[in-house]
């Protein structure tokens, strides 16, 4: 009876680790919150219709875009499930982006926003890896 219930134990334990796993290992660097802005600086060789198009250009290569303003200098996507690195969508995670130029068009400001589905409801989140990793896409492009 004690080796049972040690086995069923152990079963029940082990396949709590897997789950929790499994539940993290989607978005890296995913944590609960509000994401912030991030500063790209752009060269002074792009005038402002060249770096916001630059920019919507990379951008709409990988999301479908929600809101566009050439004039306000704002571009936000549509939320867009997460790809992973094998080209698969995760539906447990969404992202969103967000581009907005300062006031004299010489900084772009890059939010990006993962929420995280959890028994139902959308999570606000954010993740480091994914933020900077569009950030840095955008500042090489602005460079």
């Amino acid at each position: 009876m004690k080796k049972t219930f040690k086995m069923l134990f152990s079963c029940v334990v082990a396949g709590m680790f897997v789950m929790i796993a499994l539940g993290c290992a989607s978005v890296k660097g995913w944590h609960k919150g509000q994401a912030e802005w991030m500063r790209v600086m752009i060269h002074e060789n792009f005038n402002y219709d060249k770096a916001f198009s630059t920019a919507l250009d990379l951008l709409t290569e990988k999301y479908e875009m929600e809101m566009i303003n050439k004039d306000g200098g704002y571009a936000r996507s549509a939320w867009n499930y997460y790809r992973n690195k094998k080209g698969v969508n995760d539906k447990k995670f969404r992202v969103r982006v967000t581009l907005k130029f300062n006031h004299d068009r010489t900084q772009l400001s890059v939010k990006t926003e993962v929420q995280k589905l959890v028994r139902g409801e959308w999570i606000d989140g954010y993740s480091d890896v994914v933020g900077r990793q569009v950030r840095d896409d955008i500042q090489g492009v602005l460079q």
